[in-house]
This record gives C-alpha cells, sequence and structure tokens, in this order.
C-alpha cells in the first residue's frame, strides 16, 4: 500500500469511527551514550510508510535510522520516492570522514524478499559540493508536507519521505504530488530529487518504476531501481 493509499484508508477510518559488500547500516559506536534528538511528525503518512519500509530494509541488513547516535561529524540521509506501491532510494553516508552513497530497489514487484542495494559512484560535483547543493536546497530544514499542508490534495500518486540523521538529530518527512502542490516546499523536494540524480547519473525515480497496471502506470518498466511494497 501506498502512503497516498494508506492515507486516504485511515481518513475514511477515522471519519466512520470518528546486498553489496559494504551495506549503509548506520554505524553504531563505543562512544559513551549520546542523545538523539527525534523530530518526527505526528501525522497520518508516518506508520504506514514506515511499516513498508521496514520490510525492505531489514532484507538488506539496514538499521532503523530514527534509533542510532551516529558519531560526532558522521551523517546519513535517505531520500524515499514511493508511488504507486512502489518505493526506491538513494542513501547518502558520511563515516569517519568517509563519503558513500548506495540505491536502494526490489528486482521483483510484491517481493519485498527482493530488496537489494547497489553501491553508487561519487557524485559528478563531488562530495562536499554535491552535500552543499543539497543542504542549499534545504534536505535537513524543510518542514513535513502534511502538518504544513503543502499538499495537491490528490490521495493517490507520487509521494517522497526523507530521513536525515546529522549532529544527533532525527527528522523525517513527508510531501504528496509536489508537482501538482501551489507551494514552496513542493519545488524545493523536486529540486532535491534533481540534485541527487543528477550528481549520481540516475535520472528521475519516476521513470524507473516497473509497470503496475494499464490504469495506473505513467511510464513504462525500466528494471534497474524499483522498490515495491504491498
Amino acid at each position: 500500500m501506498t502512503v497516498l493509499a494508506y492515507f486516504a484508508s485511515t481518513v475514511a477510518c477515522h471519519s466512520n469511527a470518528k546486498n553489496p559488500n559494504q551495506q549503509p547500516s548506520a554505524t553504531h559506536t563505543d562512544q559513551p551514550a549520546q542523545v538523539l534528538t527525534l523530530e518526527i511528525p505526528d501525522a497520518v503518512w508516518e506508520p504506514g510508510f514506515f511499516e513498508a519500509l521496514e520490510k525492505r530494509t531489514k532484507i538488506v541488513g539496514m538499521t532503523s535510522l530514527r534509533k542510532t547516535t551516529l558519531p560526532n561529524d558522521d551523517l546519513e540521509v535517505r531520500f524515499w520516492h514511493d508511488r504507486l506501491e512502489v518505493i526506491a532510494g538513494v542513501i547518502i553516508r558520511r563515516s569517519s570522514g568517509n563519503w558513500s552513497a548506495f540505491y536502494l530497489r526490489q528486482r521483483e514487484q510484491h517481493l519485498p524478499s527482493s530488496a537489494q542495494l547497489e553501491s553508487l559512484g561519487p557524485p559528478r560535483s563531488g562530495w562536499e559540493a554535491a552535500w552543499g547543493r543539497l543542504t542549499d536546497a534545504g534536505i535537513l530544514t524543510l518542514p513535513d508536507g502534511f502538518t504544513s499542508k503543502c499538499s495537491s490534495g490528490a490521495l493517490d500518486g507520487i509521494g517522497y519521505v526523507v530521513e536525515t540523521n546529522v549532529d544527533r538529530k532525527y527528522r523525517t518527512y513527508w510531501y504528496g504530488n509536489p508537482q501538482w502542490a501551489d507551494c514552496d516546499e513542493a519545488k524545493q523536494i523536486l529540486s532535491i530529487e534533481r540534485i541527487i540524480f543528477e550528481e549520481f547519473h540516475l535520472g528521475s525515480l519516476q521513470n524507473r518504476v516497473p509497470r503496475v497496471s494499464a490504469i495506473n502506470s505513467l511510464n513504462d518498466v525500466e528494471p534497474l531501481s524499483a522498490i515495491k511494497h504491498d
């Protein structure tokens, strides 16, 4: 079930009742325990999305980003694209001064167990410059689109979810169908997507989603890239 479909079904209920060699699991540290601040919106999209996502991340050995305190100067960002019951994601990490990036995809439709991680090469502009582009675009500061009411109002289509763990602060936020929303934040999330896929030579995830049905598909299948969840 997509985030947007989950949102629609939840609203209806309320109204009626009222493996690569190197895997990007967040690195644990032997340093004394430090507090990780959590900024998680109280929004209808959040539980359904992360329940579906966990089915994939567990398969490839990725730990929950919101449950891990990273060492000083380390960071991790996960950018997820959710469409037609498909999740695909790019993970960017800095660990002990070393940068890396991964692409999470699912090889077969309806099979979370087919999720795989692929290593990505360095970004076109270099690590520091690419990270600067992303922070300038607001990847660490955008508010949640649901709570800020930056939405097109459509209950199905494309969703973007971002997770960040930087400076011992975890944040997550979502935007649904930003291509149709009339707010600056929607333009920013689309800009962030463009930066990521330009830098890592991926192209838009919207063109990498497997065809689900003649009714719902907007693009033809391109096998390299899709994560599909029930």
